[in-house]
């Protein structure tokens, strides 16, 4: 779904990126992890177009050029960190409907739309409050359902989950899971090695190069490396490792709700 081949980019005079190349798969969950100063929110903002860079970018087979950066924008819907900061109208209805509107859909259409996202999300009830008065769960939904609702094919997840509690990060977590089941794909960019434990695939980012790559099973093996990045393995993975020592389980457990399950039996 999106191919990066030899991506070369300066800010300033800092190298930010140097031959780069990556895959993200159509289909599947990729995630992007590194220090803060990787690079990794650098690359969004290429992949969106607001950066030009040296290399070959493409985005469901259309290349990321500066004449087609409209058409390339709408594949993708993007959720930020912040999400006050993506917020630009007086209700969450009118918010969700921005993104409609500058791609010309028809009222009629808008509203349908905009019913359809906010019920599977369950944020139908809050369509007229004001989204800066909701909690941080209820904003990251709706910058969620603003991403969706014109159905990309992919969905670009910049840090998005670092400001909701363990509660409702796995709540929106089990969304993007069953999402990405639909056929969405999800690139999941963080600085928390915990995002990654519903990834296909991983890539880790320092200083603008890829240091380790692979699926999550070969990436969570590189303990050494990732300790020496400042990344501990996720929580599932070191209970899996100490039950396995143990001879409780005979192989690593990602999902709480399984661990539970074996156990209780």
């Amino acid at each position: 779904m999106i191919t990066i081949r030899n991506l070369t980019f300066k800010y300033r005079t800092k190298d930010m990126f140097d031959n780069v190349d990556m895959d993200i798969e159509k289909g599947k969950i990729t995630s992007i992890i590194g220090p803060n100063g990787s690079g990794k929110s650098t690359l969004v903002k290429i992949l969106v177009g607001l950066y030009r860079y040296n290399g070959k970018i493409e985005i469901n087979n259309i290349p990321l050029l500066k004449d087609n950066r409209k058409e390339i924008r709408k594949n993708i819907g993007v959720v930020f960190t912040n999400p006050d900061n993506q917020f630009v109208a007086e209700t969450v209805m009118d918010d969700i409907a921005f993104t409609l509107e500058n791609m010309n859909y028809k009222k009629i259409d808008i509203r349908k739309k905009i019913e359809e996202v906010s019920k599977y999300l369950g944020i139908y009830d809050i369509l007229e409050c004001n989204p800066h008065d909701l909690n941080s769960n209820q904003k990251q939904l709706v910058s969620l359902a603003s991403a969706l609702v014109h159905d990309p094919k992919i969905l670009i997840l910049d840090e998005a989950l670092t400001m909701l509690d363990l509660y409702d990060k796995e709540k929106i977590l089990k969304i993007l899971k069953e999402l990405n089941s639909k056929g969405l794909t999800i690139l999941n960019i963080s600085h928390d090695i915990e995002d990654t434990l519903i990834s296909d695939k991983i890539y880790v980012l320092d200083k603008g190069k890829i240091v380790l790559s692979g699926t999550k099973e070969e990436v969570y093996k590189e303990e050494d490396k990732l300790h020496k990045l400042g990344f501990e393995l996720p929580f599932m993975v070191e209970l899996s490792n100490r039950l396995m020592f143990y001879d409780l389980i005979d192989h690593v457990i990602y999902d709480m709700e399984e661990m539970v399950d074996i156990l209780w039996k």
